[in-house]
Parts: structure tokens; sequence; C-alpha cells
């Protein structure tokens, strides 16, 4: 997804961007993909599938919880993950019997593309025919290397069609930072760096993202080797984003790497950038972007380091 993050399977039909996708596989390079620049064209549809403005769980699970569903709740998590399953295998004929709003061709133009890193189902509700499951996941691309990504909290509705269950839609949005897990306040300001405390916890933490500024704007964190010219690194960004808008499958120099995005978080709102993992020890850059996965914003941006 300009550069944006991992996304609803809703936009299945292209890049998601830098905010919560990783767009494109590493094409031979050890770059690795998990923030995501990519097609402008899918920027509106991923938008319409995010939250609500001004509306941001704050709260999950703690890392250690595994919720457990039986009986007809047990059955339609079997359903899902048989769904998530097909799109593994890449067997769009599977996938296509598990969901009611299908296109052949939107599929398998995912399945080339992206892989779906299920983190954990946190509830599935049951009321009659109807199904909704709550989960946590990453869209990253094929190939994809590095193991710690951001995540995205997911929605999703199911039916029951002749015995059979099926997901009908799926919605994406901010995910709530686990109980228990440090919260590490980063200020996202107009035209100014982003305020990262130090030192940072040395331990797992996620980013609680307080947005001072007067417009909505989103975030997206690399990896980066620890003697990149940051300055100078910042306009190769852009270069590379406008090359995977034109379908060119742009490549990050050696060390760096994606790690993920966020939706955008509103105007002097809050937001969260969680992370399937502990970050691993390095440096890292931390930049924010235009709402609606637009371009990397001047001068704000952040770099810090995890020991």
């Amino acid at each position: 997804m300009a550069l944006h993050s991992t996304g609803s399977r809703a936009v299945r039909c292209g890049a998601v961007g830098f905010a919560l996708i990783l767009t494109v596989v590493a094409c031979g390079s050890d770059t690795s993909r998990a923030g995501s620049l990519g097609s402008k064209t899918v920027f509106a549809t991923y938008a319409a599938q995010g939250p609500p403005t001004g509306t941001t769980p704050l709260a999950a699970p703690s890392r250690s919880s595994k919720a457990v569903f039986r009986g007809e709740a047990g059955r339609v998590e079997k359903a899902f993950r048989a769904l998530l399953d097909a799109y593994d295998r890449k067997d769009v004929a599977a996938v296509l019997a598990r969901r009611t709003a299908q296109s052949r061709a939107d599929e398998l133009a995912f399945m080339k593309t992206y892989s779906i890193r299920l983190y954990r189902v946190n509830a599935i509700a049951v009321n009659g025919t109807t199904a909704t499951i709550d989960y946590e996941n990453a869209i990253v691309a094929r190939g994809l290397k590095t193991y710690v990504t951001t995540l995205l909290a997911q929605h999703d509705v199911w039916t029951k069609q002749n015995g059979v269950w099926k997901e009908t839609s799926d919605v994406s949005s901010t995910p709530g930072i686990p109980r228990g897990l440090a919260a590490v306040t980063a200020t996202l300001r107009d035209g100014a760096p982003i305020v990262v405390p130090t030192p940072l916890p040395n331990a797992d933490f996620a980013f609680l993202l307080k947005n001072t500024g007067s417009a909505a704007k989103g975030a997206f964190i690399l990896g980066i080797p620890a003697k990149l010219d940051v300055p100078a690194f910042i306009p190769l960004i852009t270069k590379i984003a406008d090359e995977r808008d034109n379908h060119i499958a742009a490549s990050f120099p050696h060390g760096v790497l994606e790690m993920g995005a966020t939706p955008d978080v509103p105007a002097n709102g809050i937001g969260t950038m969680v992370f399937n993992a502990r970050l691993p020890k390095g440096r890292y850059l931390l930049l924010a972007r235009e709402a609606g996965y637009g371009p990397v914003l001047a001068n704000e941006y952040a770099v810090f380091t995890v020991k």
C-alpha cells in the first residue's frame, strides 16, 4: 500500500501500499517487504475498509491468550482456517468455494503476490446462520524472509449456506495493544520530527501513536543499517514508491527491511503500531505519510535503536 501497510483481503486486486501490506516479492534481493509501497488504484478501496474516523481499539488480549472454540464456533473456525490454507496453497477453487463475494481474477492476482500470516483468533460469535470472527494477522509478500511485522485487526462476517460456512465480508482496522505489553507513546507532529522517547523498554513493546497534527496521517517502519545516512535515504523511499505505483518491482538496498505500517491516525487522535513479536535489536526508521496512503511527509520521521 505511496508507502502503506498490511490490509484487508478485500483489497486482493492489487498492492495495498505502505500501511499494511507488503507489495512485491523480494525479486532475488533479501530486502523484506512488510510495510508496503503499492498501487494507488486500491488506496480508496482500503480506506473504505478501514476503521471509522476516531475509533481506535486500544486493548487486545494478552500475548499468551489462546482462545478455544467449540460447537458451532469451532466449526466456523475450522472453515476459516481451511480458507487460509487454500490461500497458502494458491488453490483458487477452494477459496472461491469458501467465499460468497468472489472474482477469480482478483483471487489469483492476490495469491500470486501475497501470503496471509494468521497471528491469532480472538473471538468467534455465532447467531443462527451468521457468524463473526475477530482476529489479527499480517498480509505479506510471498517469499518474505523477515518474521517480525506489524499487525492488523480483522473482522470477518460468515454465513451458513446449504450447511457450509462461507465468508461474506472482511474489514481491517487498527489493532489493540495486548494487555500487559509495554506501550510507548510516539508523537506525530506537523512538519517536525516524530518524538520517540528514550530509553525504550528492554522488552517487548508496541507504539501508541499520538497525532497532534491538524490532519490525519499514517506511519510506517523500516529496519535500517547502523550507518545508513537517513536524510539522503528519504528521497529513495519516494522513488521506490513511485516505481511500484507504476508496477515496477523496485527493491530497497540490502539491509533495509520493510516492517509494516498503520491505518491513518485521525488529527488530534490516537492509533497503534503493534508487532507480532518483540522487535529484534537494531536500528529503525519510523516515518509519517499523508492520509490515504499518500507520500512521505517532509521532516516527519524518527530514528531509534532497540537494544
